[in-house]
């Protein structure tokens, strides 16, 4: 599946880690993880202007998966998903999942898989399993 993992966080720092983990582990060439992390002018904090940016630069084709951390990066998510066009909104899917996890989980899966439930089943179900 061509997929865009978005990674926002409060800190660049957290989403240059996770992207640098997810792009290590996976050789998929149809995932694109991309680092939201912080303000445009490198403060903690979340723009949904860097959202909308990113999805308006990426092909048409392509489905966009969002993991957050914190409550304003969700917000900022969500705010992003209200100023997209109708037909840009049927491929973002804002993800209830760990960020860590469950974005890892997603670019696995998609790496392997076209089924976007199922995409969406392992990130959600990431993190859930405890340790034994």
């Amino acid at each position: 599946m061509k997929a865009d993992i978005l990674l926002v966080s409060h800190s660049k720092m957290i989403t240059d880690g996770i992207k640098e983990m997810i792009e290590q582990m996976n050789a998929s060439e149809e995932i694109t993880i991309h680092s939201l992390g912080g303000t445009s002018d490198g403060s903690l904090g979340s723009d949904p202007m860097k959202i909308i940016d990113t999805i308006n630069e990426a092909d048409s084709d392509r489905e966009f998966l969002i993991f957050a951390d914190l409550g304003s990066a969700v917000l900022s998510s969500e705010l992003a998903f209200d100023m997209l066009e109708e037909d840009q909104q049927k491929h973002y899917h804002l993800v209830d999942a760990p960020l860590v996890e469950g974005a890892f989980a997603a670019a696995i899966t998609a790496g392997v898989s076209d089924d976007l439930t199922q995409i969406l089943a392992e990130a959600q179900n990431a993190g859930k399993k405890g340790w034994n």
